[in-house]
């Protein structure tokens, strides 16, 4: 048996043995429990503990990531009066304790994490696992006067679980038992979020109040994003000939992204004998086997489509700006962070055709069905393609900033 088979076996015994009814009365359980503010806190500095239990041990990259990479560095930055801000991380073998982030050489705090009245934890990090694990120290934090929130990016694997893996839908399941019952609050990346999360705790938990929920604007601007460090091996040099025309997609391959449909597209046009390219940035992910065996067989690998799994920050600023424009194509998203991050570089978007892909159509973002055949997307991307190139697409670069999603961070949680 592997080893992530003995680490989730608590989890999945937990999941099978606990009905729908039994997991509403234990959170209602769990969440009567919880401190009553009715007083403000002590006045004076607060400490912040901000969770980033995996980028400070292994940043990948991700979308999500460069969501909590930019947050944690746009909060640092502020220097808000009223907080002084620690990072904290936690592994199998150490509870949550300091540490020197974004500069891990440094030696960090040795002191387990503890809290006095008006202290925060943030659950910014996507630690499933971590939080899970250490759920009495959390739980101890907030008997001790501390208080509790986390980030909630979307709540599909809850509710679209065919799109991930089995263990990854079991480990998001056990973080999100945990926060229901212990949280105060919620932030989330979009209007979106925000109304699945109000409908997930209701439905699978039986919470309808009790806790607070904030909306954060996410910024698009990678520099605010990356770490002083990375700058030391940006040799500006390109893996592919950028000067020819090329659309992009960027985002881990993942059932929900959408890349078959692209690709079956522009094969379409291929066989038509178009010269458009295509790019593709992202990681391997899960249940895409027959993806990545279509990607690395095609005729036009290497000539007219291109993949690459290992681009950092710096080289995806440099794809973004020349490339002619972005294609999302995801099935869902919680908010979709490709599509503002192009817009950011002032790069036309066409994106399927989604309610959290329309509300930025105002900015220039184009759309095809959301289940269009392989004729109808082939036809819209040779017209998007079309109009982008004749200038006929105008695009007006969104107002949101990293610094603004701090400043909205601070306000919530004040």
């Amino acid at each position: 048996m592997s080893k992530a088979f003995w680490d989730l076996l608590p989890c999945r015994i937990g999941q099978a043995a606990t009905s729908g009814p039994v997991r509403k009365l234990r959170a209602r359980l769990q969440r009567s429990k919880l401190p009553y503010r009715s007083t403000r806190p002590p006045s004076g500095s607060k400490r912040l503990f901000i969770d980033l239990a995996v980028i400070s041990r292994n940043d990948a990259g991700t979308g999500i990531q460069r969501v909590v990479r930019a947050l944690a560095r746009s909060l640092n930055e502020e220097n808000h009066d009223q907080w002084d801000i620690c990072f904290v991380a936690a592994d199998r073998r150490r509870p949550y304790h300091i540490i020197a982030w974004p500069d891990v050489s440094k030696v960090g705090s040795t002191v387990e994490m503890s809290a006095k009245p008006g202290d925060m934890f943030l659950g910014l990090d996507f630690s499933l696992d971590t939080v899970r694990r250490y759920r009495g120290q959390l739980a101890r934090f907030q008997r001790e006067g501390g208080r509790l929130w986390f980030l909630v990016c979307d709540l599909l694997p809850v509710e679209r679980r065919e799109w991930f893996s089995p263990n990854n839908v079991l480990r998001y399941k056990a973080w999100l038992d945990t926060i229901a019952g212990l949280a105060e609050g919620f932030l989330c990346i979009s209007d979106q979020t925000e109304e699945d999360l109000r409908r997930v705790l209701a439905k699978r938990y039986g919470v309808r109040g009790g806790y607070s929920t904030s909306v954060v604007p996410m910024g698009h601007d990678i520099r605010e994003a990356r770490l002083v460090r990375a700058l030391a091996v940006d040799d500006g040099s390109m893996r592919f000939d950028v000067e020819a025309p090329f659309s992009l997609m960027v985002g881990t391959l993942e059932p929900r992204k959408g890349h078959t449909d692209i690709l079956a597209a522009f094969s379409e046009l291929w066989r038509q004998g178009a010269n458009d390219r295509l790019v593709l940035v992202g990681r391997m992910g899960w249940a895409v086997h027959e993806l990545h065996d279509a990607i690395r067989s095609h005729p036009e690998h290497g000539d007219k489509l291109f993949w690459f799994d290992d681009v950092d920050d710096l080289e995806l600023e440099r794809i973004y700006d020349a490339c002619q424009g972005v294609i999302i194509a995801s099935y869902a998203e919680g908010f979709g962070l490709p599509l503002i991050e192009a817009l950011g570089h002032d790069r036309p978007v066409l994106a399927r055709n989604l309610p959290i892909f329309r509300i930025h159509e105002q900015l220039g973002v184009c759309y095809f069905p959301a289940d269009g055949s392989t004729p109808q997307i082939s036809a819209c991307i040779r017209q998007w393609i079309s109009h982008v190139q004749g200038g006929q697409v105008r695009v007006t670069r969104p107002s949101a900033s990293w610094k603004l999603s701090a400043q909205s961070v601070l306000a919530a949680i004040d």
